[in-house]
């Protein structure tokens, strides 16, 4: 007798570098509630999967959860899914990395599970074309994604209801198109109103597949989804539903509907994702007007309206935030440095791969309602790991010094990257500024700063409330507003925070003017086309940087230039000529992410980095942080006012918008009454503070 075969597929994850609290917490409210629920419906089968991160800390600090998935994986009543070891977006890596993401994630399922999975878990379900070429090579024969990639070619829900087959260069694999419509039911509507919904699809006859493929994080760790589904018990209930409907609803996996049924037919799918990341990945104008337009279609198109209008895809993260496209391209550079070390000393270069692939983890790479690139502790995270890769890798390659020349980010424009024992700097053309500056002791960027940006979902913060009493909703669909009165902080920059930016301000500005980015820009050299040169030779690096630019229709021009004077400490030294008067400023954006906060010292005074102030006649400061074991001090050949205040942005995650401190903003400032030529120049050093 036909049945209508239903996949629930749950994809949990936390990213590397999550602080333990929080992986504690999604624990006790999501992973081992969801999994005691389940163990007491003996009539179900599920699909589970954990990234390669969550497994391992499930494993050190909770093995009942393992003791218990092992045990529903040895009764077949769940089946387990590979994936991306460290859930990176697969198809944006190299190409070495794309296979060995997944095969070691396989590996190290058999090990913990004691399961051989055939079919993978795709992060964020970011498709290309290509993926089928590489996933196949990693042993992969199947994999859940979208039923919004599979509309995109023109088919409809009721051809959707199996899988098909795919291929690139004969290379085959088949693809469950996963419904957007459970994704929105389940948890979300009532257990009757599922039921309803397989009971109607059930009716028009035959085999058919539903498949429901999302976050097992909703379980419980999405707001107000704790009570939802287990003090109210709807996930209990839903269970026993679908046990008591089992003469017409079965419970599958992937494996076994797989083995038993053919595909519908053979596929190509378009570059895509799950649709909401279409919407985050476009412009905040156009991801409103995209919002707009689906609303008025509405009438007329339905759930068409969807497929018909697209948003934008995965890649244009890294257009949006030039941030996450300099990590990408940094983890490319790393990558062919570590798979060089494995290749030539495979004991010290192995290690490097391993980091590595944390450092590809995709969260910080880019933002839609979860916080991701916004939370500097993701971000550091990447850079940490990146950083020890590059580090082992150099050491094992027996590299000491290296300049490398080109458009490494490939944004136009020219870049210069050095790298030494201690540290690695990377420069841009752009600007004529530094774009990274990180320590191989303690892995830091110390650069590492986000923009202050407008999001789409800004301008919906005045409407919000401060908390929603009403019903469960996906995260989708709710605005929570963490702080009264956040709106007030919406501050935008016009230009992306790097270090040594040349700035040109009236007389009688203010540190506040800065903060609040309403001080008027006098020059043209924010964000001007600078000459950057790198002489090579036997000596320490170099890296000069020169431009002629106006300044109040007045030419003045800028020479300055970056020398490595030791092991851990650089000196700048720049001469402007020209005419000017008012104030000059070299802004410096630093982010240290230690905690308690690092303390900026001043003579004989002692501030936290996320205080705002101005002091006059400074001649040195020092940034000290003891978590990190830094200490960073800056000396200048004359008195100047130090200004210094903390970047915040107004961002969004699945717990609601907050303001997050992303790093502090120093502008060295000089009175100048320039008829002539200045020369100046100030040292940044490196040491270690006690711990």
């Amino acid at each position: 007798m036909p049945k209508l075969h239903l996949i629930l597929a749950f994809h949990n994850h936390q990213p590397v570098g999550n602080f333990d609290h929080v992986l504690e917490d999604c624990y006790r409210k999501a992973y081992l509630p969801f999994l005691e629920t389940l163990l007491g419906h003996p009539g179900l089968k599920v699909v589970l999967h954990y990234s390669g991160h969550l497994l391992t800390w499930m494993q050190e600090r909770h093995p009942e959860a393992i003791d218990i998935i092992r045990t529903l994986v040895e009764n077949r009543r769940v089946e387990i899914l590979s994936g991306g070891l460290f859930e990176p977006i697969l198809p944006v890596l190299p190409e070495k990395d794309r296979v060995l993401q997944v095969t070691e994630m396989t590996k190290l399922v058999r090990k913990v599970l004691g399961y051989a999975p055939k079919g993978m878990w795709l992060a964020e379900r970011v498709w290309e074309p290509q993926i089928p070429r590489f996933i196949a090579k990693a042993g992969i024969e199947y994999v859940p994604i979208d039923d919004y990639h599979f509309k995109l070619t023109g088919l409809e829900d009721d051809r959707l209801m199996g899988y098909y087959l795919t291929e690139d260069e004969g290379s085959r694999v088949c693809v469950f198109p996963g419904s957007e419509k459970l994704r929105y039911n389940i948890p979300f509507r009532t257990v009757d109103d599922n039921i309803a919904h397989f009971r109607e699809v059930a009716m028009r006859g035959g085999d058919r597949l539903l498949t429901m493929a999302d976050d097992g994080e909703k379980f419980g760790v999405w707001p107000k989804t704790y009570k939802h589904c287990y003090e109210d018990r709807w996930l209990d209930l839903f269970f026993a539903a679908l046990e008591e409907n089992s003469e017409w609803l079965e419970t599958t996996t992937f494996g076994e509907y797989h083995a038993k049924f053919r595909p519908l037919g053979r596929v190509y799918l378009p570059t895509a994702s799950y649709r909401e990341m279409g919407e985050w990945a476009l412009p905040p104008e156009q991801t409103l007007e995209y919002e707009r337009l689906l609303r008025d279609m509405d009438p007329l198109a339905g759930e068409r309206s969807k497929q018909l209008l697209r948003g934008g895809i995965w890649r244009s993260f890294m257009v949006k935030y030039p941030e996450a496209n300099h990590i990408h391209k940094r983890m490319f550079m790393i990558s062919r440095k570590a798979h060089a070390a494995a290749k030539a000393a495979p004991k010290k270069g192995r290690p490097a791969l391993a980091e590595l692939w944390r450092g590809q983890c995709n969260d910080a790479y880019w933002h839609g309602i979860f916080g991701g690139l916004y939370l500097p502790h993701l971000r550091s995270s990447l850079y940490r790991h990146l950083l020890r890769a590059e580090a082992a890798s150099d050491e094992a390659l027996r590299k000491r010094v290296s300049v490398e020349k080109g458009d490494f980010d490939c944004d136009g424009y020219e870049d210069v990257i050095v790298t030494t024992k201690h540290l690695a700097l990377a420069a841009t053309e752009k600007g004529g500024c530094v774009t990274e500056l990180s320590l191989y002791g303690q892995a830091v960027n110390v650069c590492d700063i986000l923009s202050r940006r407008p999001e789409a979902y800004h301008s919906k913060i005045t409407r919000a409330a401060e908390a929603d009493a009403g019903e469960t909703k996906t995260i989708h669909d709710q605005i929570i507003v963490k702080e009264s009165g956040i709106g007030e902080h919406l501050v935008y920059d016009s230009y992306r925070r790097a270090s040594l930016l040349d700035r040109f301000f009236p007389h009688g500005t203010r540190v506040t003017d800065a903060a609040g980015a309403v001080a008027e820009e006098l020059g043209d050299f924010l964000e001007g086309l600078y000459r950057l040169e790198a002489p090579s030779g036997d000596g320490p690096p170099c890296l000069s940087f020169s431009r002629e630019g106006l300044v109040r229709r007045n030419t003045v021009s800028i020479e300055k230039t970056l020398r490595l004077t030791g092991p851990r400490e650089i000196r700048v030294d720049y001469l402007v000529s020209g005419t000017f008067s008012g104030l000059f400023g070299v802004e410096m954006n630093l982010s240290l992410l230690g905690s308690p906060h690092p303390l900026i010292r001043r003579g004989g005074k002692t501030m936290t980095m996320r205080s705002a102030a101005s002091h006059e006649n400074t001649r040195a400061f020092s940034i000290r942080d003891k978590y990190l074991g830094l200490v960073i001090k800056f000396m200048f050949d004359e008195e100047l006012s130090l200004w210094h205040y903390p970047v915040e942005t107004v961002s969004l995650s699945e717990q609601g918008v907050e303001r997050l401190y992303q790093g502090t903003s120093f502008l060295f400032i000089r009175n100048m009454e320039l008829q002539g030529r200045k020369k100046m120049w100030f040292t940044i050093s490196f040491g270690e503070e006690k711990r």
